[in-house]
């Protein structure tokens, strides 16, 4: 898919001419890697910052990726730089707004992925939407218990995870698996493989 991109709050070089020359228009095909991962007409990576789609593989990791499809299809997109620049892969950490409307906002609403309870308020209230609807990767919580969750910061494991037994901190424990998730917690990538 062709799409036009701006690269807005990156460090550019300094301009030549102009202040405008500040903000780099690039355009060429975009190929999504999966629903909160895409690649750009360079090589660029781009991960989405504070959300996390199901993996490849999972349920509803082809639509997620379909979402991020149709949400970038031929349409100019801004990159909106995280607080990290980059993360330990080495990927670009982004947010991508069409006319104002954030991939990632759009994810978490249609239940596609979930936040990380350091996010933004207004993607945790969006997942707590999208958890009391019941949409997507929220669909089917009670396949994932009966199970005690252990609650560690921002996340939640089952109670043989091994991150568990190497954290010395003490765990809530509860069985509220949509609480969890509606405060914004997520699921381990061990111990849990989400949704169920």
């Amino acid at each position: 898919m062709l799409v036009g991109v701006v690269l807005a709050g990156l460090r550019a070089p300094p301009p030549r001419t102009s202040a405008a020359a500040a903000l780099a228009t690039l355009s060429g095909p975009v190929s999504v890697l999966d629903g909160d991962t895409v690649r750009l007409a360079d090589g660029t990576r781009v991960r989405l910052p504070g959300v996390d789609c199901p993996e490849t593989g999972r349920p509803l990791a082809k639509e997620a990726a379909r979402f991020t499809a149709a949400f970038l299809e031929a349409r100019a997109f801004v990159l909106r730089p995280a607080r990290a620049p980059r993360d330990h892969y080495g990927r670009l950490l982004a947010d991508l707004e069409v006319d104002g409307e954030s991939l990632s906002a759009g994810l978490v609403q249609a239940g596609l992925a979930w936040t990380y309870i350091d996010e933004s308020a207004a993607l945790r209230a969006l997942q707590a939407q999208a958890v009391a609807a019941r949409r997507g990767v929220h669909a089917r919580l009670s396949a994932a218990g009966p199970l005690p969750f252990l609650r560690s910061t921002g996340r939640f494991h089952r109670a043989d995870c091994p991150w568990v037994a190497r954290d010395a901190a003490r765990h809530e424990c509860t069985w509220d698996v949509a609480g969890l998730l509606a405060a914004g917690c997520s699921p381990c990538r061990t111990c849990l493989p989400w949704p169920p």
